[in-house]
């Protein structure tokens, strides 16, 4: 049974990195279309522009750190939440049975009041 709970908790963090992974790629996406504006009007000699382009791409180049950092703490803080579920369930079944069981009661009950 402990391998089907961590193969479960594996199987949640997989899909949460594979959705964190599909947002940092539509984020990259930005990202380089932004930088693909910014080459298109780096042959343009106001000073202004030329100021404003590099705050852009100091931006993107922190925005992009932030994202990879911020993916990595999201998926390492799935795997650990699953992990911690996943052991408070083997430690106190019945009240995780307890928990489940209210739960379903108050689903139902909204459920049935419509």
């Amino acid at each position: 049974m402990s391998t089907s709970a961590e193969e479960m908790t594996d199987h949640l963090a997989d899909e949460a990195e594979g959705m964190l992974s599909r947002k940092a790629s539509q984020l990259q996406k930005f990202f380089d279309d932004v930088e693909e504006l910014l080459r298109r009007v780096s042959n343009v000699g106001d000073k202004e522009i030329s100021r404003l382009r590099y705050r852009v791409e100091s931006s993107i180049d922190h925005a992009r750190a932030a994202t990879r950092e911020g993916a990595r703490i999201a998926i390492d803080n799935t795997r650990k939440a699953a992990k911690a579920t996943d052991d408070y369930v083997h430690e106190n079944p019945w009240k995780a049975i307890g928990v489940a069981a209210v739960g379903a009661l108050l689903v139902g009950a909204l459920l049935r009041r419509k």
